[in-house]
């Protein structure tokens, strides 16, 4: 077990106890601009569905450290692609709060 795989793991749990935490506690002070640039319309909806989303991301990172080792870059490559598709996700997410969904 090297220590890029260590790495991940723990980016990954973190990611998922965050995404648990967003979820539960509905604390978004996590998120850039929360406070100064928007707040929260629905804040039950929209930590429901960061948390889930930041739960992928985990996920994500997680899968991504243990497929490395079998099939290399090609792995980060699509995980890569995974990443910036959730982030776009969680953008999109507030931004639908933001106009009333």
């Amino acid at each position: 077990m090297g220590i890029d795989m260590v790495i991940g793991l723990a980016i990954g749990f973190s990611l998922i106890w965050l995404g648990y935490f967003v979820q539960s506690k509905k604390s978004f002070a996590i998120l850039a601009g929360f406070g100064e640039t928007w707040q929260p319309v629905h804040e039950e909806r929209l930590g429901n569905r960061i948390g889930i989303l930041l739960i992928i991301l985990g996920v994500i990172a997680i899968f991504t450290s243990i497929f490395t080792i079998w099939f290399g870059a090609t792995a980060g490559k699509i995980s890569g692609v995974l990443a910036i598709v959730d982030v776009i996700l969680i953008l999109i997410v507030i931004g639908l709060d933001q106009i009333g969904y």
